[in-house]
Formats: C-alpha cells, structure tokens, sequence
C-alpha cells in the first residue's frame, strides 16, 4: 500500500521551494503538540472559544516568526521576483502571503483560504456580519438562534476576528524591516483581486455575499461520477469482507491514539457487539495490538478517505467533523455520526446535521459504549439518513457551476483584468454605527424626541394658559 500522507503539491508542477520552519515557530508547535491540552485533554475540554484565549500570544508570536523568516531568504525572493508571476494565491488565516506577493512584485492576488468564511474577512471585504442569523467559524448554533444564542454567536465572532488581528499585527510587526509599506492587514485583504472560500452555497448556511467572495467548497473531492477514485486492492478486498464498513476518523490534529482509555475501551466495545460490521479505524500508532482480538476491526494509521468514502460497501463515516472531511462526506453521499471536538467542528456537525444525513454525538459521552452504539445503529438502520445523505451530494453533483470550473474561470479572469476596483464596496470604510446606519436611526429618535418634546412643552404652554385665564375669570367671579 503506498501512503499519500506525505505529497504535496501537483505532478504538473516543475519547480517547487520548500522552506524549513523557522526554528522558534518550530519548538513553539512542537511544545504545543505534547501540552496535554493538546494531546489528550482535546478530548474532554468543552469545545468552547475561550479554550483559545491562552493560545492568541503564542500564535501570533509564532506567525510573526515565520513571516520574519520568509522576508529574510533574501536569494529565494530574488528567484521568484525574476519569475515575474501573473498571479499569487494564498491565504488569510496568515496575512503574510499578501506583503509577501506585493514585495516580489507579484501584481494581482488571489485569498483562498481552506477553512469556511472568516470572519475578519468579511470586516475587510464590507460584507455584513449577519451575527443574528449566520454562525460563526466557532459557532454552536444553527441560522435560527434564540436572543441569547444570538449574544454568544455576536461575541464568538468578536473573539474570531479578534485571534485574526491579533496574528496579522504580529506579522506585520515582524516583518517591518524589510518591508517597508504602510498597508494595514485589511487593505492587504481587500486588494485580492477574489476571495475563494472552502464552503458551498448549497452546504453551508445561507449568507449575503459581495462579488469578491466566491464558494470552492468540495473541488478537492474525486467521486465516482468524474471517474477519478481508485482503491489499492487491500482496501477494495477489506470492503469486501462484510456486508457493513464503517470508517473511524478523528482527522489529522485529534489522534485516537490519544484517547483517553475509557473512550478507547468504549469504542472496542462496540466494535465487538457488532462482528458483522468491519470497523477501519484511523489509529495513529504503529504496530498497535489494542484491536487484535477483534477480527471485525482494521487500525490503520493513514487510509485514503476520500477513495474509501466514494465506494458504494462503506455503509457510515464516523468523524470529528473537521471542514475536510464534512465537505468529502457531504459530495460522496455519505451518512454520518459526527463528533466534534473542537475548533468549527461543532458548527460543521450541525451544518450537516440540518440537511438529515449526520447525526451529532457529544463527545462527553465517549465513555458511554451504549451512546455510541445507539447514534451508529441510528444511522445505520434509519433509511432516511443515507436518503438524505445521497440527496445532498446529489444537489452538489449537479449544482450550475461546479468548483473546480469556479477556481479555473476565476483565476483566468483575475489575471486577465486584476483587481477590479469596481467590486469593492465602499462599506468597508465606514465605521459600525455608519454601515448598519445607526447614526441615522440615532438621529431619527433624536429628532423624534426633539418632535416630542417640542409638543409636550408646547401643550404645557397652552394648558397653563388656559387655567391661567380660567383662575383669573374665578377670581373675578368672587
């Protein structure tokens, strides 16, 4: 079996420089990597925003590194500022891909970015926030939230832009002795000539758009229709072993090997009450025996997702909810039995959830053998899940435009005519009380107020003189 895990990049490609991660950056992440927070608490830390606030100094330190290191191959820059590129694309979850493309010259840009619509870049494009009924990056919500669910929605996109910024200003500070523009991160956004985004309109929830914001979400994704899916002979031969496969993936950040014990022991319990069913379990150690004893059960460190989710026998994805993989489920029509950790991983599983073909598990009930068995065997004997499953991709196969035909026609217009000024919207420059026109409705109950007052001072006047005149008649009267 050839693993994949490790290629990057296209066969097409002549000319590749791979950079070596900046030694600080380096030992930041590998520190982090062995934190138990990241290791094994990911597992029972509530998936909750404010999990991220200790992270923010170390990020932005981190990126701020790293985009030193870039602006300091001096002889690498010269190399690709010689190429003389029509188009650079990178994107905005760094900000330093834009000073990068400007200060190699590199004339028009493109921001893809692989995760969904963040935030900040709506902030920096002039799109709405739409925080009362469009969820956030970390959102836990669906379109339709309660009054108190819309504060949690406001703030949680508060936070998102504010780990953005802090990031961006990090790089840029980082990277001021060598380049010497005066451009702030949202002008370095705004120039992008397109913002592609790793979400589909007819996936994701609805939200107004500007022009510049194009959805890419599932061009990665070969299905069996564009006859691009091809399993090595060890996966077709283990799908054909029983009339049931169902796959185990918790992504690439969140190992299973990190479980705790008890989680572990749950799931093997499982497993074992349904030998009829083949388990492929993405199990992150080497020679691991803990699933020797089961038959049904194959551990495997890497497998190809996406190729094993297009074939017809896998039956159920059991999965984190990590945007890749929503996205490979949702094209191959597959039903699923999410289980978000952390991150946008709780929004993905109910963005999925709402189209009726994933069923969401907390996590917190890992340790519950009958909770998990009751979500698989939901999924598994309901019809309705892989009928809504297999409409979903249905819908996506045939969408008007498909992604991939998106990307290319975008990219050939954009270094045809660069960035049209025309598609920027002048709401990016106005403050929060001007773009959604508080200032106006400020001072239209100010002048309301004005109105009434002026009434109510008014009819004072008049009552007083009209009991004046009415006092002094009684007087005369006496």
């Amino acid at each position: 079996m050839t693993s994949k895990k490790d290629l990057v990049g296209s066969k097409k490609v002549t000319k590749i420089i791979r950079l070596d991660q900046e030694p600080r950056s380096k030992k930041m992440q590998e520190e982090a990597r062995t934190e138990e927070m990241i290791k094994k608490k990911i597992w029972k830390l509530d998936a909750d925003i404010t999990v991220f606030f200790s992270m923010i100094k170390n990020f932005s330190l981190a990126s701020g590194y790293q985009c030193e290191h870039i602006f300091q191959q001096t002889v690498i820059l010269d190399q690709l500022r010689n190429e003389k590129f029509d188009l650079g694309i990178t994107e905005s979850l760094f900000i330093c891909g834009f000073p990068l493309f400007d200060h190699i010259g590199v004339k028009t840009v493109i921001n893809a970015d692989s995760v969904l619509y963040l935030d900040v870049v709506k902030y920096a494009l002039g799109e709405p926030a739409s925080t009362s009924f469009y969820p956030g990056l970390f959102s836990k919500f669906i379109d339709k939230m309660s009054f108190v669910e819309r504060i949690k929605n406001l703030f949680g996109m508060a936070f998102s832009w504010y780990f953005s910024w802090s990031r961006f200003q990090g790089e840029l500070e980082a990277i001021k002795p060598y380049y010497n523009k005066s451009l702030s991160w949202d002008e370095h956004i705004n120039g992008a000539a397109f913002y592609l985004i790793n979400s589909n309109q007819y996936l994701d929830y609805a939200s107004p758009t500007l022009p510049k914001t194009v959805f890419i979400g599932g061009m990665q994704v070969n299905t069996k229709k564009n006859g691009k899916v091809k399993l090595d002979k060890e996966w077709d031969d283990l799908l054909s072993i029983r009339k049931q496969n169902v796959l185990v993936s918790f992504g690439s950040n969140a190992f299973s090997s990190d479980m705790p014990d008890e989680f572990k022991k749950a799931f093997l319990e499982v497993f074992a009450s349904m030998p009829d069913t083949t388990f492929i379990w993405k199990y992150e150690e080497e020679n691991a025996t803990l699933a020797d004893h089961l038959p049904n059960v194959k551990l495997t460190t890497w497998m190809p997702q996406n190729d094993l989710l297009a074939d017809d026998r896998l039956t159920l994805f059991v999965t984190h909810g990590g945007l890749g993989s929503s996205v490979e489920l949702a094209y191959q029509g597959k039903p699923a039995v999410v289980i978000p950790l952390m991150a946008d991983q709780p929004r993905n599983a109910l963005m999925l959830a709402r189209h009726g073909g994933a069923l969401q598990l907390d996590k917190f009930n890992l340790d519950k053998p009958e909770e998990i068995r009751r979500a698989i065997q939901t999924v598994l004997t309901d019809p309705n899940y892989r009928k809504n499953a297999e409409k979903l991709a249905d819908i996506l196969s045939s969408q008007p435009y498909q992604p991939k035909e998106v990307v290319l026609k975008h990219c050939d217009f954009a270094v045809k005519f660069g960035d049209l000024k025309t598609l920027n919207s002048e709401g990016r420059l106005l403050n929060v009380f001007q773009f959604y026109s508080i200032d106006i409705a400020l001072a239209a109950l100010s002048l309301i107020f004005i109105l009434i007052l002026v009434v109510f001072v008014v009819f004072r006047f008049i009552l007083r003189k009209v009991f004046s005149k009415s006092s002094e008649q009684k007087n005369k009267i006496e």
